[in-house]
């Protein structure tokens, strides 16, 4: 949670820190899209006994809100983005006494002129509104597609060198993150539509893989901010590990009679002829080489977070990383908990 200031002595604040906190409070709750928080605004203000005609913001009134270099700000409406994004009845009253506070004590505007009043400020540039939003969902599209492109390039790599990895889920992993557990979803059932051409029409029969590992990556990092400290995204890592090898285990026995062919499978021959039951050689040899390949998964997907920040939000990256510096300097220390940080598009 963002830290609040004191409402019996709020302490100097200015309008683009109100901005920035803000902006850190939608990326702690989910990363809510904008026309969500407009849609909770109006049905607040619906039950409130407002006209539903005349109770719904502008969604560029609220993007706004958000936004660094305002000159002035509306309290009432700031107090209701922070209700609609979890705040409590006293902490919404702190954040209008914020921009209370910032009104009253603005910002020192140096003189173009001596014929220019003391006090006076210079307007603020007219531009389109809506531009970063639309270049926002733009590069989520881009985003989109390059996961499809990249699952589907280590989908060809493992079965053009034999490798007992799938390395099939890099871009499962980012769309579910960065977009959400559907996005991921989507980019995994494209992954496996595009699989069918390179590993024939088995691929098609794993895409519920794909769909597990979406939901597990995608709710654990946004629902659960398991991508908060290092060692919450390694376990992140891993439950998706044993969520795919499960589902991937039952359809290899019912389906596939044990094995499709994959490179992998030489580790549940070598189980089987030990004397194990085929389902128990299939279930422990796909438990160890799927958690092989999804920490190193996540590893991948982390670097390309580190190379896309600037181009696109990663919520938690800024904290990930500075924990992971942490724990490399007081030798593996156990972690504190650290504000969600974020990586604001440029």
């Amino acid at each position: 949670m963002v830290d609040q200031p004191d409402a019996e002595g709020c302490p100097a604040s200015s309008f683009d820190e109100i901005a920035r906190d803000l902006q850190e409070l939608r990326f702690a709750t989910g990363d809510v899209p904008y026309a969500e928080i407009v849609r909770r605004i109006a049905a607040h203000r619906e039950s409130s006994g407002i006209d539903p005609g005349a109770c719904r913001p502008a969604r560029t009134t609220v993007y706004d809100a958000f936004r660094a270099g305002r000159r002035r700000v509306n309290p009432q409406l700031i107090g209701e983005i922070a209700r609609v994004l979890g705040a409590s009845d006293l902490e919404v009253l702190r954040w209008e006494e914020r921009c209370l506070h910032a009104r009253r004590n603005p910002p020192v505007v140096a003189q173009r002129g001596p014929d220019v009043e003391k006090d006076e400020i210079p307007p603020t540039p007219t531009r389109d509104e809506d531009g970063p939003a639309v270049r926002a969902r733009l590069r989520k599209v881009m985003l989109f597609f390059a996961c499809i492109a990249l699952n589907a390039s280590g989908f060809a790599l493992v079965a053009w060198l034999g490798l007992p990895l799938y390395f099939d889920m890099v871009g499962t992993a980012m769309a579910a993150i960065l977009l959400g557990p559907w996005a991921g979803v989507a980019v995994g059932l494209s992954t496996n539509g595009v699989g069918m051409a390179i590993t024939g029409s088995s691929s098609i029969a794993f895409a519920l893989v794909n769909i597990v590992g979406a939901l597990v990556w995608g709710y654990g990092a946004r629902r659960f901010h398991m991508c908060r400290t290092l060692s919450r995204y390694l376990l992140l890592n891993v439950l998706v590990a044993l969520s795919c090898s499960l589902v991937a285990s039952a359809l290899l026995v019912f389906m596939f009679n044990g094995g499709t062919g994959h490179a992998s499978e030489s580790t549940t021959r070598n189980l089987a002829q030990m004397g194990n039951p085929l389902s128990f050689a299939v279930l422990i040899s796909n438990v160890v080489h799927s958690l092989a390949d999804k920490l190193l998964t996540g590893f991948v997907a982390l670097g390309a977070f580190g190379a896309i920040r600037r181009w696109i939000e990663v919520p938690f990256y800024d904290a990930l990383s500075t924990n992971a510096m942490r724990r490399l300097k007081t030798g593996g220390e156990p972690e504190d908990d650290l504000p969600r940080a974020s990586a604001h598009v440029h």
